[in-house]
């Protein structure tokens, strides 16, 4: 892969930043699921790192952490949301999720397992996504949290990784599955 950015790679990160912040605006990017909010926002970001590189990732991670903070700022839909006007849990974690998506991606590509790089990296990033967020919401709002949900912090967590986060990681796994092959077919990674 090239180095820099040619006006395919930057139309392709706009067009990721775009999808992001259409799904941000419309039900089609965020699942609201009692306390918390099951967003699908991380998939544009998982398939810029993968296609784009780890480079590419970390901006459009670092774009889709702003959108996350934009939204929290103007949308809030739950106590949890107004928790993300902090960067360190809208911006932060999210810079992550295109890069471990790439390195999960090229380290599938270069096994007997390389048909399921794309959905590995899709799975990857979405994990990414929530487990460092959930780790950010515990150092800095532990208590908070468990206050406003009234459950133990490691039962939050429990629950939240056994119920929209698998939902989460399978989308994510099956979209980016799909997209980049699509893209593979007409510009080689």
């Amino acid at each position: 892969m090239k180095t820099g950015f040619n006006t395919r790679k930057l139309t392709f990160l706009a067009l990721m930043l775009a999808i992001t912040i259409i799904m941000d605006l419309t039900p089609l990017g965020a699942v609201p699921l009692g306390a918390i909010s099951a967003t699908i926002n991380h998939i544009p970001t998982i398939i810029a790192g993968v296609a784009l590189g780890p480079v590419a990732g970390f901006i459009m991670g670092t774009l889709f952490g702003f959108v996350t903070l934009i939204h929290a700022l103007t949308r809030p839909n739950t106590f949890l949301d107004t928790l993300f006007i902090n960067p360190l849990i809208s911006v932060l974690p999210r810079m992550m999720i295109g890069v471990a998506s790439y390195y999960v991606y090229k380290l599938f590509s270069k096994t007997s397992l390389k048909p399921l790089s794309s959905f590995a990296a899709g799975i990857a990033g979405s994990i990414t996504n929530t487990g460092l967020v959930f780790l950010m919401l515990y150092l800095v709002y532990a208590k908070e949290v468990v206050e406003s949900v009234g459950m133990a912090f490691s039962a939050i967590i429990i629950t939240v990784f056994t119920t929209n986060a698998i939902a989460e990681a399978v989308i994510a796994a099956l979209l980016t599955t799909v997209v980049v092959a699509v893209y593979n077919k007409y510009y080689r990674i």
